[in-house]
This record gives structure tokens, C-alpha cells and sequence, in this order.
């Protein structure tokens, strides 16, 4: 039983390495579309193609016998306006005036911490001392690359904007697993989840998306539009599925705090595809990061 159980875990903690590195790259990916689009708009054009695969998938579902009940619906739906709705247009937004790699940072450095806080109220997770000090650790890289960004150069009250976005992001995302590894542990069905949460929270930002203007979509240019698939197929769906199935197998504050991965993801990405190259700072700071993922996944209960 107990290898049973650390298989498990081990797969699902694979499963939230890669989820941080395909979500570390959207960084990236939306920073090059945001030049372009609105905040609004890229969220509705990713989850609008997105919503093309999903949308058969619940149909199989259902046809399979998954009948969702009403406390589903209403939870799958609540999931989906933070995690689709909210928290991509706060996302984008933090983006488009912070930068993507400020952005990865500030929104990774408060998940872990927030998480573990909202998994021990609300799932009577375990917060251990191995666990406190792995997400201390983490969060101190993460401080020691942010920080420079965040005090050089000039900073405008759009910069602002973005960070206060970037913060109810970390927010939102923290409620979100918890709740998605509450209603995981009662339905056992990620991909359902995950299908269900992605199309209830495009329903909702379709028509918010009608506040902005959609012309310059007509405009995007083929590079970009590789950037919007990938948001939409690879960080979406598989993005998503992958990380409602770590949820499935391991505690919320051990997979949320693999997600410090997700700036080491980012730099990379800048780095080849922008010129962004890291500096020795950013370096140490990633390692503090990897230190911090590990002493948490391997703390015991």
C-alpha cells in the first residue's frame, strides 16, 4: 500500500514540475501577444480556442455517465470565474504593465505561502516546520530576483496597476487549488474538472471581453498567433489537466510550491526569445528556489 502511495506521488509531483514549466513560458507567450491585444481580449481569445476542446470532452463525459449535481456545478462554476474569469484578466493586466518576468515573480513568491495557509484552514493540512521552512526558502529566492526588478528604473502608476493585479492574482490562484483539490478528492475525474472550470469561466469572459476593442486581433501577426495557441492547447489544456491530476495525488502546499519553477521557466524563455539574459543574482535565486521545492516535497507528514 505504502509503494502504492509513493508512486503516486511521485507522478503527481512530475506532473506539477511540468505544469510549472509550461506555465512559466506563458509568461512569455502573453507578453508577446499583450503588445497587440488587451488584457480582456487575450483571455477571450485563449479560453474561446481552448473551449473548442473542451467542450466535446465534457460531452464524452457525460455520454460516460458523469452526471455533475447541482453542489457540483455551483463549485465547478465558482472555480471557473476565479480561475478562467479573474484571474487571467488580473493576470494579463499585471503583464502587460509589469513585465513577464516581474510577473511570474510576484505571483509565484505569495502562492506557496497563501496555499499552505488556505489548505490548513479550510483541508486540515499538515503546515510542518520542514514544510514552513521549505516555502521560506523559495520565497527568499524569489525576493532576491525580484527585487532588483521592482527598485531600478523608473516605475509609473501603470507599473502599480500591474503589481496590484499581479497580488489578487496570487490570491485567487491559492483559493483555487485549494478548492480544486476539495472537489478533486469528491469527483476524481481532472480532466472533467478541468474541462468543466475552463468553458464555465469563458462563458463568463466573452462578454466582459465586448468592453474592449477586438479589431487588432485581425492584426496579430503568425508568431503571435503560435503564442495564442500555445496559451490556448498547451497551457490550458494540457497546463490544466496536469495540474488538477497533481492535486489528485498530492497535498496542495507540496505541488503549489514546485510552481517557483515557473520564473526559472520565464527567464529562460526571455532569454531565448527576447535576448533577456539572467544575472548572477537571478542565478542564486534560482537555486534558492529549487532548494525550496524540494525541502517541501520531501517533507513528511
Amino acid at each position: 500500500m505504502s509503494g502504492k502511495l509513493s508512486e503516486g506521488s511521485a507522478v503527481g509531483t512530475f506532473a506539477a514540475i511540468v505544469v510549472a514549466v509550461i506555465w512559466g513560458l506563458s509568461f512569455v507567450a502573453a507578453r508577446a501577444v499583450l503588445t497587440t491585444l488587451t488584457p480582456l481580449v487575450l483571455a477571450a481569445l485563449r479560453f474561446s480556442v481552448a473551449s473548442v476542446i473542451f467542450v466535446p470532452l465534457m460531452a464524452r463525459e457525460y455520454l460516460r455517465g458523469f452526471r455533475p449535481t447541482l453542489r457540483d456545478v455551483r463549485e465547478l462554476a465558482l472555480l471557473g470565474f476565479m480561475s478562467t474569469t479573474i484571474y487571467f484578466w488580473l493576470q494579463y493586466t499585471g503583464v502587460k504593465y509589469a513585465g513577464a518576468g516581474v510577473s511570474a515573480l510576484l505571483v509565484v513568491g505569495l502562492i506557496p505561502i497563501l496555499t499552505g495557509l488556505a489548505s490548513t484552514v479550510l483541508l486540515k493540512e499538515r503546515f510542518s516546520a520542514q514544510k514552513a521552512l521549505g516555502t521560506v526558502t523559495g520565497l527568499s529566492g524569489v525576493a532576491l530576483i525580484a527585487l532588483p526588478n521592482l527598485f531600478v528604473g523608473n516605475v509609473d502608476l501603470l507599473f502599480y496597476l500591474g503589481v496590484v493585479s499581479l497580488l489578487m492574482n496570487a490570491v485567487l490562484f491559492s483559493m483555487y487549488s485549494t478548492l480544486s483539490r476539495r472537489i478533486m478528492q469528491r469527483v476524481r475525474r481532472p480532466l472533467t474538472v478541468t474541462a468543466y472550470t475552463i468553458v464555465t469561466g469563458t462563458m463568463a469572459l466573452i462578454p466582459l471581453s465586448l468592453t474592449s476593442d477586438w479589431n487588432p486581433a485581425r492584426s496579430l501577426q503568425p508568431g503571435q498567433w503560435v503564442s495564442v495557441l500555445y496559451l490556448a492547447v498547451v497551457c490550458s489544456f494540457l497546463g490544466y489537466f496536469l495540474w488538477n491530476f497533481a492535486l489528485s495525488r498530492i497535498e496542495a502546499v507540496k505541488a503549489t510550491v514546485w510552481l517557483y519553477l515557473e520564473p526559472v521557466s520565464a527567464f529562460i524563455g526571455e532569454a531565448i526569445i527576447f535576448g533577456v539574459v539572467p544575472t548572477p543574482v537571478t542565478l542564486v535565486g534560482g537555486c534558492a528556489i529549487l532548494l525550496g521545492a524540494l525541502l517541501t516535497n520531501r517533507a513528511r507528514k
